[in-house]
Formats: structure tokens, sequence, C-alpha cells
């Protein structure tokens, strides 16, 4: 598999709900996981379906479908913004009914919480494995990519190729594929970091995600 060393940049702020805090939540800043960026890619090339109803969850066979692997990626610079109050305006978008509505200062239906933002011009460093050679920046003709990741897709983050010596995998991708390997550092239960490898090294390793 081709091995591309990728420096993710990000462009505005993302979150996601990563870790609890007081009345809401913060994102995980020193990680963007593999499954963010893999998706993201494949939007951005035109890989997933239009539809109005969201498919059934099935990472496995959604993974092993795309032409490429992804590593986690890592900063060695995380940072978070300060918290940021969010609102859902539950009677207009989500039309519930005023006995719903009543209930919407506490638990899973409050209407007002915080998240905390990785903030924009992160830089991000991983690597992507071309299943048969493939190279998104060859097939667009593009030297730079734009994603969408986070919570509603609000986020934005470039990827261009830069030179990467080591990168971590996820484990719990890999055990998606009976792929049992070791744990270095545990962050969620979808996020598990592997030991550093060289791209060569993790490259053995996706090579048996099909």
């Amino acid at each position: 598999m081709k091995a591309i060393g990728i420096q993710a940049t990000t462009l505005t702020p993302f979150a996601y709900h990563s870790l609890m805090v007081q009345s809401g939540t913060a994102t995980l800043p020193e990680v963007i996981s593999d499954r963010a960026i893999a998706f993201g890619l494949a939007s951005t090339l035109g890989m997933l379906s239009n539809r109005v109803a969201l498919p059934e969850k099935n990472y496995k066979a959604h993974l092993a479908a795309m032409p490429y692997c992804c590593s986690v990626f890592i900063t060695e610079t995380p940072a978070l913004l300060p918290p940021l109050t969010r609102r859902l305006n539950l009677g207009e978008e989500g039309g519930y009914d005023e006995k719903i509505r009543r209930i919407t200062s506490k638990g899973n239906l409050k209407d007002f919480f915080y998240t905390q933002e990785v903030p924009h011009d992160q830089t991000f460093q991983g690597v992507l494995w071309g299943k048969d050679g493939f190279d998104p920046f060859e097939v667009t003709g593009q030297n730079e990519l734009v994603i969408r990741i986070g919570l509603h897709r609000n986020g934005m983050v470039r990827l261009r190729k830069a030179p990467v010596s080591q990168t971590r995998l996820n484990a719990w991708t890999a055990s998606l594929f009976g792929q049992e390997l070791p744990m270095n550092r545990y962050l969620l239960h979808t996020i598990q970091l592997t030991p550093w490898m060289t791209p060569d090294e993790a490259g053995e390793k996706v090579a048996l995600w099909s």
C-alpha cells in the first residue's frame, strides 16, 4: 500500500462530544480520529451517497469500501478554545410539543450547553495508505484538499502532503477487522492509540484491513 504523509491544518474551529465537562463537552485536543479523516475525505472526493436518512452504521463495511486507510492524526501542540454556549431550538427545529419542551432545562434534552472547540490553525500529522496505489491528490489533480469534520460537519481542515516519520494507528479500528494491536494510550472506546510506528510498519498492519 502507498504511504502518504499528510499535514492537516484546521481552517476553522471544530468540536466533537468527546469529554464531559461541567454543563457541556470538550473536544479531545490532541487528535483527529482516523474515522473523521476517512469519512471527511470520502465526502470531499464524492464517495458518499446522498440520501434523506442515514444508512445503517457499519464502520467495517464502510471503511473497507474506501480506497485508502488512515492513521490517527496527532498534534504536538494541543489547544482548546474557551467554552462556547450552544442552543438547540427544539420547538422550531425538532417540532417537540410543550410537554417535551418543559423538560429541556436538564438531561439529554437540555437546549443550552457548552462545547470547547479545537482552534483554527492547529496542525496535525498523520498518514494515509492508498490501496492499489490510490492517491487522492493525484486523482483530483490538487496539491491540497479541504474536508469537513466535527459536530454537524461545521469544521474545515486542509490536507497537504508532508513528510511523516512516525505515526499511530487506532487499535479499535484494527479490532473491527479482527486484528489485535497493542494499545499505548486509551482516549475513548473508539480511539485507542497504538505505540508509535514508522509508516511502513503501520502499512503492513492496515494492509490486512479488508
